[in-house]
This record gives structure tokens, sequence and C-alpha cells, in this order.
């Protein structure tokens, strides 16, 4: 306390009364460690009194009167004025509001722990699942892939297949993908077109084959997945929502829960539709030399929202066909058997 040392060699005299009924007598004041000391002439400590409680019952004509309490009857007179300035800036010092350095700590504590909790919410997610996206391997994504297929049957039919449509499923692929490591299957997904799973997998809903008289119909909705992959992966998405201790248990193991899959599973089967940007999916329809018109009518017959698709289409007039008539035949009846 700087005050305090300030004037820890200072004395002075001064009027000490004990009880109410006693007589006044002469002290010498003096300051101790915290507090006000009294001696007698001989330097004997009679009292001490503590700075901190240390209240003016009243000041008159430069003569301080102080009691060690509020409800004390005991009192001390001291006219000497450097002691009852030294006095004065004691009780100032010793009074002032007290550190809130616990509050402080606490406060900060609080704001670390926000901080990490919004990371934890906001930041890591998104963080943990694009690191774990990029130390997964293609075979690891397919592998993924293919063990989220009977969780997906769950909601959809097991996927399509027929000895006649296999090649023209490829030769699909090759026009559509190119040399991307993609492929294709077709099976009953209900209300959705389709959708594409970690490692490639793309599946669209037979009635894509069944109900339109276009093959450029399922090469629109396929290149839709294509581009949504491109722009979001469905591995991504994933791990991102199985959340940050899944997914670093699955980069400890390289195994995911089954619990996991059926989650996300069921995301992908109900989530609402999702469109990529017209730009990207036009320079896919365009790299495939595909027209994007019929993908358009079929996403919406009034163009309400594919108009842009419309007056943008890529391709206009003569195109090399997707499909020949009898592969097309062969690909309209691949659920059949």
């Amino acid at each position: 306390m700087t005050a305090l040392d300030k004037f820890e060699r200072l004395e002075s005299l001064g009027l000490w009364k004990e009880t109410a009924s006693s007589q006044k007598k002469e002290v010498i004041v003096s300051f101790g460690k915290a507090s006000l000391v009294l001696s007698d002439n001989k330097d004997t400590p009679l009292t001490h009194w503590a700075l901190s409680a240390l209240e003016i019952n009243s000041v008159e004509d430069g003569h301080f009167i102080y009691a060690p309490s509020k409800d004390g009857f005991e009192t001390l007179e001291i006219s000497d004025p450097t002691m009852n300035r030294a006095i004065g800036k004691i009780r100032k010092q010793i009074r002032k509001p007290k550190s809130h350095r616990g509050r402080i700590r606490l406060l900060s504590a609080g704001v670390i722990v926000l901080c990490l909790s919004l990371m934890a919410t906001l930041w890591l997610p998104d963080a943990l699942a694009d690191y774990t996206l990029r130390a997964v391997n293609g075979a690891k994504a397919r592998e993924i892939g293919a063990k989220l297929m009977p969780h997906i049957n769950q909601y959809a039919g097991r996927p399509c297949n027929s000895y006649a449509a296999t090649p023209v499923i490829r030769k699909l692929e090759d026009r559509l993908f190119g040399t991307n490591d993609n492929t294709l299957f077709i099976s009953d997904l209900g209300a959705r077109y389709s959708t594409h799973l970690p490692g490639g997998i793309i599946l669209a809903n037979r009635v894509l084959v069944e109900d339109f008289t276009q093959a450029e119909v399922i090469a629109g909705f396929v290149l839709m997945e294509k581009a949504l992959q491109e722009r979001n992966p469905a591995l991504r998405s994933l791990f991102r929502q199985a959340g940050p201790i899944a997914t670093l248990s699955f980069l400890v193991t390289g195994h995911i829960e089954e619990a996991v899959l059926a989650n996300f599973a069921k995301h992908l089967m109900t989530a609402p539709l999702v469109r990529p940007d017209t730009e990207n999916i036009l320079s896919l329809f365009q790299a495939a030399n595909i027209p994007s018109t019929p993908f358009a009518k079929a996403l919406d017959n009034q163009l309400i929202t594919t108009k842009a698709l419309v007056d943008n289409n890529p391709v206009k007039g003569t195109y090399k066909p997707l499909l020949t008539d009898p592969q097309w035949l062969a690909l309209q009846s691949i659920c059949e058997n």
C-alpha cells in the first residue's frame, strides 16, 4: 500500500477517549500495518484501530474526531493537519472499490469457453469435414458409398439391372462423366428424381426412363447430381452431419458406425431438392454436348423456375444422340426383371 508506506514514520498527538464516560487522554498516534496505533508517552501501545474501519465522527476548526467503528463510543481527536491529511489519503485508498480480478477472470474464462463453443459448433465441423474429405482416397470413398447403399434401400428399391441395359448404362456414363470416376445406378427412389452418394455413385429414379420419352431427361438429372457433387461432395456432407466425434473416430479407426450411415441415408432421401447454379450445370451440358431444354421441362413443365436453362441452352440444332432407339428401349425396361 504505497500511501501507508509513505506515512509509516509520521506521528502526532491526539486525545483518546476510551469510553463515553472516560476522560480524554493524550496519546501518540502513528501508523502500523493497516492500522492506526495509539501509544502512551512511554511508547507503550494502548490500542490499534483498523484503518479500513476508521470513521470520522465530526470535523470542527481543523479538529477531526475519529472512531474505530460506526457504533463504537471510543473516539480520537487529532488537530495535526498533516496527520489528518495522511489519514484521509489512506482511508481514500483503502476504500477504493475492491479489485474485480476474480470477476474479470471469471468473465475471461466465460468468453474463452464461449469462443471455444462457437468454434466447436460453427468452425470445427466444417473444418474437420473438409480435412477428412481430403484425407479419404477414392477407393475408401467408394467403400463408404457401397456401405451406404443398403441403408438407401430402406427408402428405395434395390438398383435395377438387366443384361441388355448394362452396356447402355456404361455408354451413358462415358458420355456424361468422361474420365471422371462416377457410377450410375437406376432404382425406385420414390419421390426423389436423383441423388448422389460418396465414391461418385449417382442414383437416378426409374421414372426418368419409364415416364419420359427422351434419354436427355435422365441425362439432365445425372448432370445435376454431378454438379451438386462438385459443389458439395456427399462424403463431406456425411462427415459434416456425423459431427466431430464420429469424424475423429473415423480418422483414427477408418470405420463409420452403421447408425451414422443410417442417419445420412435418411437425410439424403428426405432432404428438399437442391439445384446447382445454372451456370455450373450448363457448363456440364455443354461438355457432354447435350441440350438442357428436355431437363428443364421435366424439372418444371411450366418453366417458371427453369427458364434460364432453356434460354441459355448450350446445344442448339443437331447433336450426337445419346442412345440409339434399341438402346433406349433396353434402358426403359431395366427395372422390369
